[in-house]
């Protein structure tokens, strides 16, 4: 199940991902990232990924554009939290590319990573 945690808040976006992602429910997270970036200067977003089994690969040509049509410079903080060693290359390879500031932590360090963002 893929569900958005309890404690996001305003510019704070926090999710957990725990099973493939779908086209449709990928489209939702966009949009409600996109919708906070209206909405707010910086916003600051947390995912947590216990287990990765993949996404689809029609999410892929979305995955591209969000990030093509983005700069991400209004992200402020992201946290990969997950023992995956695609998670953490995945989160490398953005802060390169990105604006944004990513930061990986493995699951046992979650407490950490949710402090790094809401502070």
């Amino acid at each position: 199940m893929n569900q958005k945690l309890e404690w996001s808040t305003e510019n704070i976006l926090a999710y957990e991902i725990d099973s493939k992602v779908t086209e449709d429910e990928y489209k939702e997270l966009v949009d409600e990232v996109e919708r906070k970036m209206d909405e707010y200067e910086s916003i600051r977003i947390f995912v947590r990924v216990p287990d990765l089994e993949g996404a689809d690969v029609s999410t892929l040509n979305d995955r591209v554009k969000f990030l093509k049509d983005n700069e991400l410079k209004q992200i402020e903080k992201y946290a990969l939290v997950g023992d995956q060693k695609t998670l953490k290359a995945a989160a490398k390879g953005m802060d390169k590319l990105t604006g944004a500031n990513v930061r990986s932590f493995d699951l046992e360090e979650e407490q950490e990573a949710k402090n790094w963002v809401v502070s």
